[in-house]
């Protein structure tokens, strides 16, 4: 594992790093049975990085996002107590994987999530208590690609709420919902990360075998 501490989220230089590989966004189709991530994958895996690349469009809500995220770390410092260091990018020891969490203790084994999201999102959160569906396989991949991570806090943040903060600390032995709010499927973090090395091996398989097709 690598730790990218000096390279900025979203630069050209972390397009780079993330290029042809499963971050935290692409996590959640890992498990899915679709050949999208692996034609998406493809796609990277044979032809250069382009900085001029679409995917380097940040939306208003991304971009409110980072302008708040400072903020919200410190808020998160003082909820639990750990000091979090900005983070560019980790690297898996399977180049496949990486990811780029909001914040990482010094000793890498504490990590954050935050979320600044609109109104209706954010009191959702809060009113269920429950990390959104759509994030939880950005959560676990932080465990799949952190080997030392022993800890993870997902923050919902929005400053102007009647409740300004939404905090969940996970573990490896946490239950999550990889399924459906009206098909739930619930595994620990460890048992989602073993079905999901499984399916990442698989992958790999057939990553080398479309790249052999494709030679000439």
């Amino acid at each position: 594992m690598k730790i990218y501490h000096n390279i900025e989220q979203g630069s050209a230089e972390w397009h780079e790093l993330r290029h042809g590989k499963i971050g935290g966004t692409r996590s959640k189709q890992i498990l899915i049975k679709s050949d999208t991530l692996l034609i998406d994958l493809l796609a990277e895996l044979t032809e250069p990085f382009d900085e001029d690349n679409d995917e380097n469009y940040k939306s208003d809500a991304m971009e409110n996002g980072s302008f708040l995220e400072p903020q919200a770390r410190i808020e998160l410092t003082k909820y639990c107590g750990v000091e979090f260091l900005e983070v560019g990018w980790i690297q898996s020891d399977n180049e496949l994987l990486g990811v780029s969490p909001d914040g990482i203790s010094e000793c890498a084994t504490i990590g954050c999530e935050i979320k600044c999201p609109q109104a209706k999102e954010h009191l959702r959160t809060c009113l269920t208590n429950e990390i959104p569906l759509k994030h939880i396989d950005q959560c676990v991949h932080n465990f799949q690609v952190n080997t030392e991570l022993k800890e993870f806090y997902f923050m919902s943040y929005r400053p102007e709420s009647i409740k300004p903060m939404f905090v969940k600390k996970l573990t490896r032995e946490s239950l999550v919902n990889i399924g459906t709010d009206a098909k739930p499927v619930i595994k620990t973090i460890t048992e989602v990360i073993e079905l999901k090395e499984t399916a990442v091996k698989q992958l790999e398989v057939k990553i080398k075998e479309s790249l052999n097709k494709l030679k000439f």
